[in-house]
């Protein structure tokens, strides 16, 4: 179970699936690499995660949707997702300056598998940890970001690790959080990267074996930080209603008190692993959920739900982490 779970919390309708990760959708793999090298101003602390969908991506595109709630990012690949609809590569998250070369990455990885291929769309996502990293030595190179790909495992690693290795949310140290959610017959899953909210902002639940959360007096605050969400359902859904689903899982991060500030990149990526998009296919037959399913508002819910969940896992995860010029950040647990 996550770090959330095993810190004897529970939220929602919704029961988890046996992991309470991404990985209960079937297929769905996560991977990391970790930089953590250096002290003083020039120290690293970094990384890359991987989100691996099964199956070849490009020869056979997953439908996908998004959503941007708020768009100071440096995301890739996203507008020919939100209007094709399709996913054909992992989704790498990393920090703000290591977008381009993460991209390279997925370009040396599916040229190796379809040397033939003239156009790819790349989908990377960012979060900015320059608090605790040396942002601008620009660490990550494309065989970290390669290596993250061959780490994926359906064994979900979270906290202080990949992309999370650098990042704080509400004042706190942050990292890589997951949770899922089981709709019959259907899973949610959610990967959240925060690095975002003040402390004042945080709408923890209560734990019932110790009363109140603990609230420390004097955490440092910010106003600007972005979050990153990538949700996984096996259920089919059509490209227009992964977009919707990624639209509520902004919902589970408003409960959460993510903030969407003006220096906030808020964005949320969607898939389905239900059906497939066979390249060169001029008809293919499927069947979908209607909206108007019951399933679906369900769906909706447990997106919401994981989403809320997996952020607070995120700090539950977080381990403490001095970084450059000695900085850090008090963790939750």
């Amino acid at each position: 179970m996550n770090a959330f779970r095993r810190a004897g919390l529970a939220l929602g309708t919704f029961p988890p699936g046996p992991r309470g990760t991404i990985a209960d959708v079937p297929g769905v793999r996560v991977g990391h690499w970790t930089i953590l090298r250096g002290e003083g101003p020039e120290a690293v602390r970094t990384g890359v995660t991987a989100v691996v969908p099964p199956g070849d991506p490009y020869a056979d595109p997953l439908p996908a949707g998004a959503f941007v709630l708020h768009g100071h990012g440096k995301a890739v690949g996203l507008w020919q997702v939100l209007h094709v609809g399709e996913l054909e590569s992992p989704v790498l998250l990393t920090n703000t300056l290591a977008v381009p070369r993460c991209a390279e990455a997925l370009l040396t990885w599916t040229l190796a598998r379809h040397p033939g291929a003239r156009s790819v769309n790349p989908v990377v996502l960012e979060c900015n940890d320059g608090r605790l990293s040396a942002i601008e030595a620009r660490p990550v190179t494309e065989a970290d970001a390669l290596a993250a790909l061959a780490a994926a495992a359906d064994e979900v690693e979270e906290g202080c690790v990949g992309a999370g290795t650098g990042t704080v949310a509400f004042g706190r140290k942050s990292g890589i959080g997951t949770a899922s959610r089981v709709v019959e017959p259907f899973t949610v899953g959610a990967l959240a990267l925060p690095n975002m909210g003040r402390p004042e902002d945080l709408r923890l639940p209560p734990r019932p074996f110790q009363g109140t959360p603990r609230r420390d007096a004097a955490l440092p605050s910010q106003e600007e930080g972005s979050l990153v969400v990538v949700l996984a359902t096996d259920a089919p859904l059509l490209p227009e209603q992964l977009s919707r689903l990624a639209r509520r899982a902004a919902l589970g991060a408003a409960r959460a008190g993510a903030p969407a500030t003006t220096g906030s990149g808020d964005f949320f990526l969607a898939l389905s692993v239900g059906w497939r998009i066979p390249r060169g296919r001029e008809r293919i037959q499927l069947e979908f959920l209607p909206d108007r399913s019951p399933t679906v508002d369900g769906l909706y819910r447990a997106a919401a739900e994981a989403t809320e969940e997996a952020i607070y896992s995120a700090l539950f995860a977080a381990t403490p982490l001095v970084g450059r010029d000695g900085a850090s950040f008090p963790t939750l647990a």
